[in-house]
């Protein structure tokens, strides 16, 4: 057996003192770090207080409902980083990049912000996971194809902690138990406020609201 001298001990000791009285080396910058750095220049700070409240949502409807976090994250931080562009930019780029143009586009260019984020995220970051831009495009309005990670974020956006409104509590509740219905509840209320608003309703809404009543409550009877 090798002999530990009593003075190599000490020495050791008085080692791990000093590394220990070291301020820590910088953390490795993670990418969702760059890109929270990125879309903050994008947006007003009350943009970006609810675009983080989505980036901490998702970890926990993420989990319950098992789907991956890690592109969901990164879709927290891009969706909405095309959401305070004027509504000429939006359609200007949308055309630029030849992304589809519907006729409710043109009368609520607002309808395009999911599509132009999405292809500014790829254009800044390149190849993005395919689940990182369906989560960005659909979050708008919805469709009745939406995979569970959609539905996953849709509702992250619908929750987050910085939404208020009547029902609220109730629908984070609903989150965490059967996603359709909890999605159901959700376009309901979107639906809600923008006929209360005047607003244009996106064809794929009203279409997402049929499929899912029809999963929730069964197909309407006819006649």
């Amino acid at each position: 057996m090798e002999r530990v001298d009593a003075s190599d001990s000490h020495q050791e000791k008085a080692n791990l003192a000093k590394r220990m009285e070291e301020p820590l080396a910088e953390p490795v910058v993670e990418p969702t770090a760059a890109i929270r750095e990125w879309v903050r220049t994008k947006m007003s700070p009350r943009r970006f207080r609810h675009t983080m409240g989505v980036f901490e949502t998702v970890p926990a409807l993420a989990r319950r409902h098992g789907v991956d976090q890690k592109p969901l994250l990164v879709a927290a931080l891009l969706h909405d980083c095309a959401r305070e562009l004027p509504e000429e930019e939006l359609l200007e780029l949308a055309g630029k990049w030849s992304l589809p143009i519907r006729e409710e586009d043109r009368l609520c260019p607002l309808l395009l912000h999911g599509r132009v984020a999405a292809e500014m995220g790829k254009r800044k970051l390149g190849a993005l996971d395919p689940a990182t831009v369906s989560a960005v495009v659909s979050h708008t309005a919805g469709h009745p194809g939406m995979t569970r990670s959609d539905k996953v974020f849709f509702l992250a956006d619908t929750i987050e902690p910085g939404r208020d409104f009547p029902g609220i509590e109730e629908l984070r509740s609903a989150a965490m138990g059967d996603i359709d219905a909890a999605m159901l509840r959700a376009v309901e209320f979107s639906r809600a406020f923008l006929v209360v608003m005047g607003a244009v309703i996106d064809p794929d809404t009203i279409r997402l609201h049929e499929a899912l009543r029809a999963r929730v409550h069964g197909p309407r009877p006819y006649g």
